[in-house]
């Protein structure tokens, strides 16, 4: 053979060797995006579709005008009788089954708010108040264009019930509680010496994934008193006594014990002026037509009536009396509860929708409820909304919304005596073939169900993700009054969500955004002092975002590399809010 052959042969081999190299990295990266594919889809090909197709998105507003014209008293339509979805209903008075049931002390919320006159002031529970409005406290000084870094705070993680895996830093809905204490209480209090005798301070109040309830003061991060360690996990919104320093949180999960033994969630009462646990109910309840047992929703207080109210997601919707003791001057409190009511209800929706066995029908609630008068109001797992008369423990109204309800509603009382709700849902029943359908926002008329429109959006539900809207409504008031405001996942990608404005008389878009990732945190409305709306969102892909509430122009961005479900607490220029990755983090407005 010649050289010149040889050479020839030599680099025909080169050649093949290249192509087959190249070949080969491209095999590699085929099969590394597909192994990547399949552990996003979890194993279901069926999911692929999803990833590589957009949705519709916005779809048409549904519209019905006569169904705004019912004013005063709630009662139902022909369309919402309680008997139409409810199959049955039960009331357990102190473990008893009762055929009629009128409370010994009768509640009625005057305005469903949460007085500023009282010693207690801030943020209390989900949304400020029990009409889940109030998305802020305090007003912005300054233009309230900027958002800048300022503390951080590591937290930790919780086994959970399978004995495995972990809840990690703070989830969803997850949002602190602010408090701005008077000197007098924090004189009682088992506060820090340097928080005791700090004047304004503003003490965060925080159960975590990590199953402890964290204290903090919100211009520092520092730690105000020890954390409380409950060992149980909470991926809810506490609440705080209008009136006392008395704190109620429902764990979000069952626990492993130290046997391996499954330890029920429940719903704990403390004292704070000494941290000590005060009561304890609703673990492995035996009346629960679930077994699921967990407790997400934020509990209203009836002050008043001295009772306290406690959706659960085991289906049975708690009222206990507390006979609370407070004495501000010698720094005492305590309770001893009676009347504790159950009320359960067999909705068709579960039968149709829940997927569950025979012996686990029914559908709980993780949002949390709003309150008019005496009238309770919430939705559940299984689509269905209701409302109920708290002194009678008996259903007014029902509405089926038809999907999951895990957004909070928003309850919100005009001048003229007429009241709405808005609520959204997510998408968990009627998907199609490909996982995607309707989730909708809503706006009910209060007063008897009715449906006054619906906006509904095309998302996606994958790999036991749903898609819709798990973010409660921001209402606007001041120049966003005509606007609520709601963060819609997994449309028109898989991978994006919605960030929308709609008018709260038509259910039209005022504007929409497009954001990269979900957003199950719920956006916070907060006004400067030249009357400005801003809105805060917060993003599962880690951001935090300051937006013109009334353009959706964004005005700044930062990013904290981790995902947030949480909904923050604004409290003036500061917002506080907890992260999956393990930290509190403390922000500015500027």
């Amino acid at each position: 053979m010649s050289k010149k052959k040889g050479q020839q042969a030599k680099g025909k081999r080169c050649a093949l060797r290249v192509v087959l190299i190249a070949a080969a990295a491209v095999l590699i990266t085929v099969l590394c995006g597909f192994f990547v594919l399949l552990v996003k889809v979890k194993g279901n090909l069926s999911y692929v579709y999803n990833y590589f197709v957009k949705t519709k998105g916005s779809l048409s507003v549904e519209y019905h005008a006569e169904a705004g014209t019912a004013k005063g008293t709630p009662k139902a339509s022909p369309e919402t009788e309680p008997e139409k979805y409810l199959n049955s209903v039960k009331v357990i008075v102190n473990g008893s089954v009762v055929t009629e049931y009128e409370r010994s002390r009768a509640i009625e919320f005057t305005d469903g708010l949460i007085g500023t006159n009282t010693p207690n002031r801030g943020i209390l529970t989900f949304r400020g108040n029990y009409l889940r409005s109030m998305s802020s406290f305090g007003t912005v000084t300054g233009a309230g264009e900027h958002l800048a870094k300022d503390w951080e705070v590591k937290t930790g993680r919780f086994l959970k019930d399978d004995g495995v895996n972990y809840w990690s830093g703070n989830g969803w809905t997850g949002q602190p509680l602010v408090v701005g204490w008077t000197r007098e209480q924090r004189s009682k209090m088992n506060l820090y010496e340097e928080a005791k005798a700090k004047e304004g301070l503003c003490e965060v109040i925080y159960p975590g994934m990590d199953g402890m309830i964290h204290f903090l003061d919100l211009e520092t991060g520092k730690a105000t008193r020890d954390p409380i360690h409950v060992g149980m996990t909470f991926k809810g919104t506490c609440s705080l006594h209008p009136d006392m320093p008395l704190l109620i949180c429902g764990s979000g999960d069952s626990a492993t014990g130290p046997f391996g033994e499954q330890v029920s969630a429940r719903i704990f009462v403390y004292s704070l002026i000494n941290g000590k646990k005060l009561y304890e109910f609703a673990a492995n309840d035996t009346f629960a037509p679930r077994r699921w047992h967990g407790f997400d929703s934020s509990p209203v207080f009836a002050a008043e009536a001295d009772t306290v109210i406690c959706p659960g997601e085991n289906g049975v919707l708690y009222t206990v009396r507390l006979n609370s003791k407070y004495d501000a001057e010698a720094g005492t409190l305590s309770i001893d509860p009676d009347e504790v009511v159950r009320y359960v209800y067999d909705s068709k929706a579960a039968h149709d929708r829940f997927e569950a066995s025979e012996s686990d029908i029914g559908s709980g609630s993780e949002s949390s409820a709003v309150v008019w008068g005496r009238f309770l109001f919430f939705g559940d797992n299984g689509g269905i909304f209701q409302c109920l008369d708290l002194n009678t423990m008996q259903p007014v109204w029902v509405q089926d919304l038809g999907e999951d309800i895990n957004a909070s509603p928003v309850l919100e009382i005009s001048e003229d005596g007429s009241a709405a709700i808005y609520v959204g849902t997510t998408l968990k029943y009627h998907t199609s073939r490909y996982h995607t359908g309707e989730a909708c926002v809503y706006k009910l008329n209060a007063t008897d169900g009715r449906i006054i429109w619906k906006k509904p959006y095309e998302v996606h539900t994958v790999s036991g993700l749903a898609g819709g809207i798990l973010s409660s409504g921001a209402s606007g008031s001041g120049a966003a009054a005509p606007y609520i405001y709601f963060a819609v996942s997994k449309t028109p990608s898989v991978n994006t969500g919605y960030l929308v404005a709609l008018n709260k008389d038509t259910g039209e878009e005022a504007w929409r955004k497009e954001l990269p990732c979900d957003a199950w945190s719920s956006g916070c409305l907060t006004y400067c002092t030249d009357g400005s709306a801003r809105l805060i969102q917060c993003c599962g892909n880690g951001d935090i975002c300051l937006i013109d509430a009334l353009t959706g122009k964004t005005l700044d961005r930062i990013n904290y590399g981790a995902n947030i479900e949480s909904t923050p607490a604004v409290f003036g220029n500061r917002l506080v809010v907890g992260l999956r990755s393990e930290y509190i983090i403390g922000a500015r407005i500027e």
